[in-house]
């Protein structure tokens, strides 16, 4: 059985995990599609989602260890989502929670307002993060690095993005690469189709050559063989893995479908939350 190396204390450390795939002004009838899974310590507790706030309307999971979320969306059809980026050593010492940072955005609430958030945020204050938010008309990214003065702020082109936990298109998250060739091939079908299409990939717990898995650095938790197991789309080990997925489709007026799973997608339905957004 693959472990963790043991720590002397708790961590709760990411190194390659989530994934947040996003179609952006790419498919025929919806200017955003969003499908993503979340991938945490089981035992780090968290709600699904539902209404946090009123005004605006934002619909979140809830992180109940640090307070923030990892995902949402406003009743409007603006959208955030979290990645942390790889790291060995976790977050400084004192760091605040990087949930905080996705709240703080949906209530921002457009990207212009996330992009003045972000460039008024010090990263130094937290662990490293990617954050991606857009809506029907825009989509940016964001890469906060705790050795960085500033947030690097970029707009993305239309087209299928899919983050991990590093920068887009990054070599050292196979998974990613993987997840956008696919998803290319599916832009012309209709939401139905797509929708289920996506569904699939985020249940996708085949794991790629270990040959073509970038070996840990020495002071990581795991060897390489731990790191393949994270390089699946959903993610299966015995302390650690895929928590929750979900699938967004987005036009201009607003959150059109929410799909959720409350567990590893394919063994736990997708059920629909749209009706939060009414």
């Amino acid at each position: 059985m693959l472990r963790l190396r043991p720590r002397p204390a708790p961590c709760y450390l990411i190194w390659a995990v989530c994934t947040l795939a996003v179609v952006h002004r790419a498919h025929a009838t919806l200017p955003l599609v969003v499908a993503a899974n979340r991938d945490e310590f089981f035992a780090r507790p968290a709600t699904p989602p539902a209404v946090l706030e009123d005004a605006p309307r934002i619909v979140a999971g809830r992180d109940l260890l640090g307070g923030g979320s990892w995902l949402g969306a406003t009743g409007r059809g603006f959208f955030v989502g979290l990645t942390n980026q790889r790291s060995a050593a976790g977050s400084p010492s004192g760091a605040r929670s990087r949930g905080h940072v996705v709240l703080d955005a949906l209530r921002a609430g457009s990207v212009a307002a996330t992009d003045a958030l972000l460039a008024a945020l010090d990263p130094t204050e937290y662990g490293g993060f990617n954050l991606l938010y857009g809506d029907a008309h825009a989509l940016h990214v964001a890469y906060a690095r705790p050795d960085a003065s500033t947030v690097e702020i970029a707009p993305l082109p239309p087209g299928v993005h899919v983050l991990a936990n590093d920068r887009l298109g990054s070599a050292s998250m196979p998974k990613a690469l993987r997840a956008a060739a696919r998803i290319e091939g599916w832009l012309e079908r209709p939401w139905p189709a797509l929708r289920d299409a996506l569904a699939e990939l985020l249940a996708d717990d085949s794991i790629p050559p270990l040959e073509a898995v970038p070996a840990p650095p020495p002071d990581a938790p795991f060897d390489r063989a731990f790191a393949q197991r994270l390089q699946a789309l959903c993610v299966r080990t015995p302390s650690y893995g895929t928590r929750c997925a979900d699938l967004l489709a987005i036009d201009a007026g607003g959150v059109r479908a929410h799909l959720h799973a409350e567990g590893p997608p394919g063994d736990v339905p997708f059920e629909d939350v749209s009706a939060l957004y009414r």
